[in-house]
C-alpha cells in the first residue's frame, strides 16, 4: 500500500457554530446506533448527520502515538474507503485518526467524527481545523455531550462504543494492547460488529494487533485484495455474528 501524500497545511479557521441535536426517535438519528446497548437518547450534530443514514460507516482507529508506516496505512485505507463510497467513522485523535481522515478528504468523502466533549470544544485543538473541513466537506461532527461540555476521561471510552456503533465494521490500524483504541475493539465486538487489523508485521507498535491476530473472525489487511474482502464481508445483509476471544484484554 503506497503512500497518497503529504498531509495538507491548514491555517485553522472558525469551526461553524450551529449545533443541532436530535433524539432516539427522530428520522435522522443514526439507525444503527440505535442496535447498541445503551445508545445515547439523543446526539448533538453539526454538520449533515444524515450521511449515517445515507452510505455504510467504517470506524478506522489506531493509537495516537504511530509509526511512519501507521501513518501511511491510515491514510491509504481512508483514501481507499471514501473512493468506494464509505464514511470514515473516528474520534478525531491525533496519529491513526487524523491520518485517515485527510486520506478520506482527499478521496471527496464524508466523515464522522465522534467526540467525547460539546462541539464548541473540540479536542484536540490542534484538529480544530480537521473539524472545520469535516463539516465543510458534507460530513459531521457528533456527541453525547451538551455543546460547552468539557472533555473527561471517562468520555472518552464512553465515546467509543458511539464510534463502533455508528459503523457496520472497524478497521484498527496500528495499537498497542494497552491503547485506547482496544475500548473500541471491545465494544464492537459486543456489537456484532465486523473487526479487522492491519497486519501486525507491516507497522511497529503492534500488541493490539497481534491480540486480534488470534482471535476468530477477525479480517487481517495485508494489501488492498484484503480490504475489498474485508469491504465486501461489511456490505452484506447482516447476521449474528460473535468473535470469540481466546485470551482477555
Amino acid at each position: 500500500m503506497g503512500w497518497c501524500g503529504e498531509l495538507p497545511k491548514m491555517t485553522e479557521t472558525a469551526l461553524f457554530r450551529v449545533v443541532r441535536y436530535t433524539e432516539i426517535d427522530k428520522e435522522e438519528y443514526p439507525r444503527r446506533l440505535r442496535t447498541i446497548v445503551s445508545p445515547p437518547e439523543g446526539l448533538y450534530y453539526s454538520g449533515d448527520i444524515r450521511i449515517a443514514n445515507q452510505r455504510q460507516g467504517i470506524a478506522v482507529v489506531g493509537s495516537r502515538r504511530v509509526s511512519k508506516s501507521g501513518m501511511e496505512m491510515a491514510y491509504h485505507i481512508g483514501y481507499a474507503l471514501g473512493k468506494k463510497g464509505f464514511n470514515v467513522v473516528n474520534g478525531l485523535a491525533l496519529g491513526c485518526d487524523t491520518h485517515a481522515l485527510y486520506g478520506a478528504l482527499a478521496a471527496g468523502a464524508a466523515c464522522v467524527a465522534v467526540l467525547p466533549c460539546g462541539l464548541e470544544r473540540v479536542v484536540p485543538h490542534s484538529n480544530r481545523g480537521l473539524a472545520q473541513r469535516i463539516v465543510s466537506g458534507g460530513g459531521c461532527l457528533v456527541s453525547e455531550y451538551p455543546p460547552s461540555a468539557p472533555a473527561q476521561r471517562y468520555q472518552y471510552v464512553h465515546r467509543d462504543r458511539i464510534q463502533s456503533g455508528l459503523c457496520g465494521g472497524v478497521i484498527v490500524i496500528e495499537a498497542a494492547i494497552d491503547s485506547g483504541t482496544m475500548h473500541t475493539v471491545r465494544y464492537a465486538m459486543r456489537q456484532g460488529r465486523l473487526l479487522a487489523c492491519v497486519d501486525s508485521r507491516l507497522v511497529q507498535d503492534a500488541s493490539g494487533n497481534q491480540w486480534m491476530e488470534r482471535q476468530g473472525g477477525v479480517r487481517v489487511i495485508r494489501d488492498t485484495e484484503d480490504l475489498d474482502l474485508f469491504l465486501a464481508k461489511v456490505q452484506r445483509p447482516p447476521a449474528c455474528r460473535q468473535i470469540r476471544m481466546e485470551d482477555g484484554i
